[in-house]
């Protein structure tokens, strides 16, 4: 049953961890860069 819970969080934290990844990209997080309205 554990083992069931186990699974089922990691895979919700891989789905969270994959659209982050969609959203903000491979980078070190930075405040800066978060906040940062200016287009490429």
């Amino acid at each position: 049953m554990f083992k069931k819970i186990k699974k089922a969080i990691h895979n919700f934290l891989l789905q969270i961890a994959q659209e982050n990844e969609k959203t903000y990209g491979n980078e070190k997080m930075d405040c800066c860069k978060l906040n940062n309205t200016k287009s490429k």
